[in-house]
């Protein structure tokens, strides 16, 4: 249910993480005047690692982490499948295991929490029919990362409903027939989240996010959504699929003809608004269910838990860089289809990739000359580790144990 978070770092210095063999940190710097930028920064698998300047307010370099635990878990290629508790305590451990970050040293500064739903209609059409959110109109927003969706923005926490498939599908990824909605509440201030004592990761995770599903349900009881079907022909068709109609009601009108649409909508046959809330639950309590019998022969973050069968299409990786390559044909490893992928649409990941397989020798290219070189390098990358593999090994030569494929 989590995806998007925003921490400061705590109980770790910055030298561990700049050691760190795993992070290649970076500092922007004004070709103009030759300044420095105010943070180094790094990134994997999606995750932006800062750590700040000193400042007399934080003398001791304040460090922050960014970005989706859950395309983390996707080696930071996509978010559309399933990731719950399982997958989240794995990435944790993840987390741990690679740059000793312990959940109790991950203060919360942003947070969303969310579900992927298969919906009985086409999400395209279910977006048109929601109008509000409480009082705040749901707006069209488009982003090059997520595509297009609706949100309300709130004081303290914004409302996104959105179109997961087609995104996905418009960037190449083999996203099945179903149709995919994700609803999400992102934070934005942490005053809701320390009232129920969360104040921290571990905060998060020993209060339960099975008990954010009331939360979200909340939330989508309180979008004014307006049912075609429902109110066919009846006296209220025309007036309550207008929105500027709803805006411009004082609060008891506002009050009184709401509930007056979710008489009409709960008593057509379809419900399709129940409907959506019941899944939004069942999804919900699918993600929270702790599987203890998790198999220790699982390569992390390799095999989901929630996610169901083992052959994903849409998590097949790189070989040298370990990236998603779900994008691309009948490939071992990130080429030119790839790169191009996250070049429109993850320049954290193209920056990352770029800073390790492009010589400085074509840092001022074009990005279309970059991504032929940056591929060639990581085809170069593969044939050097087949060659070391080879001397090591010497094809024909006996073994002591048989090398099993991984």
């Amino acid at each position: 249910m989590i995806d998007f978070v925003k921490f400061n770092l705590l109980g770790i210095a910055p030298e561990h993480l700049e050691q760190n063999p795993l992070l290649d940190f970076y500092n922007k710097v004004n070709t103009k005047t030759g300044q420095l930028g105010k943070y180094l920064n790094a990134y994997y698998k999606g995750l932006e690692f800062r750590i700040f300047e000193r400042t007399t307010a934080n003398p001791e370099q304040r460090i922050t982490v960014e970005g989706s635990l859950h395309k983390y878990w996707n080696n930071g290629a996509h978010n559309f499948n399933d990731f719950g508790i399982n997958e989240i305590n794995e990435v944790v451990k993840d987390l741990n295991n690679k740059f000793g970050i312990t959940s109790i040293n991950c203060v919360l500064k942003q947070l969303e929490i969310g579900v992927n739903i298969n919906t009985p209609l086409k999400t395209k059409t279910l977006l048109k029919q929601c109008l509000l959110h409480k009082t705040d109109r749901l707006k069209w927003i488009f982003t090059k990362d997520e595509g297009n969706y609706i949100q309300a923005q709130h004081q303290r926490y914004i409302l996104k409903i959105y179109d997961k498939r087609t995104h996905y599908k418009n960037k190449g990824f083999p996203v099945g027939k179903d149709e995919i909605m994700r609803i999400e509440v992102k934070y934005r201030k942490m005053i809701d989240l320390n009232a129920k004592g969360i104040y921290n990761l571990q905060d998060l995770l020993n209060y339960g996010l099975g008990k954010f599903t009331p939360v979200l349900l909340k939330h989508w009881q309180d979008v004014i959504f307006y049912d075609f079907k429902a109110l066919e022909g009846t006296q209220y068709e025309n007036t309550y699929s207008n929105p500027n109609y709803w805006e411009n009601l004082n609060y008891e009108s506002l009050k009184t003809n709401r509930n007056n649409l979710k008489k009409i909508t709960k008593e057509h046959p379809e419900n399709v608004k129940y409907k959506i809330a019941e899944l939004i639950k069942q999804k919900a309590d699918f993600l929270n269910s702790e599987n203890t019998e998790i198999n220790p022969l699982h390569i992390r973050l390799i095999t989901g838990v929630s996610t169901p069968g083992n052959n994903d299409p849409n998590r097949q990786f790189c070989k040298v860089t370990g990236f998603n390559i779900s994008m691309q044909k009948d490939s071992q490893m990130l080429s030119h289809t790839g790169l191009y992928y996250y070049y429109k649409t993850d320049r954290k990941i193209f920056d990352e990739v770029k800073r390790k397989y492009l010589s400085n020798k074509w840092l001022k290219a074009d990005h279309k000359t970059q991504i032929k070189q940056i591929a060639k390098n990581i085809r170069h990358t593969k044939t050097n580790q087949e060659r070391k593999q080879e001397r090591l090994y010497t094809p024909g030569q006996p073994l002591l144990f048989e090398l099993q494929p991984v």
